[in-house]
């Protein structure tokens, strides 16, 4: 079974699809972790795939190369993002294999789970 852990913030919409789609999609090959902090990230063994939002795109794609995220602006500890902390945890070597499903921040739930499965 392949682990995905989902990020993002049900209560903003513009930050929820993720977690919307890993509540929609069933399947017995994938367990989706919804995750509240990116401290769940040190029990993945293995390949790392993730699922977030991102911002700007019209449908689901795959990213690999943590070089391509933008980090936000830092400027106290609850700042910190994901696309922050997997580029440190990159520069740190920690990160062997990474996939990252982006997801558009809006759009019809039952046609992106479609997407979404293709890639995944």
């Amino acid at each position: 079974m392949k682990t995905i852990l989902v990020f993002g913030n049900e209560f903003l919409k513009e930050d929820s699809m993720a977690k919307k789609l890993a509540d929609e999609i069933e399947s017995k090959e994938l367990n989706f972790v919804k995750c509240n902090s990116v401290d769940d990230i040190f029990k993945q063994k293995g390949e790392l795939v993730i699922m977030d939002v991102v911002k700007g795109i019209k449908k689901p794609m795959i990213i690999h190369d943590v070089g391509k995220l933008e980090a936000g602006s830092i400027t106290s500890l609850h700042d910190f993002d994901l696309g922050f902390f997997l580029k440190l945890l990159n520069e740190m070597g920690q990160i062997k294999k990474l996939k990252i499903i982006g997801v558009p921040e809006k759009g019809n739930v039952s046609e992106l789970k479609k997407q979404v499965l293709k890639l995944v």
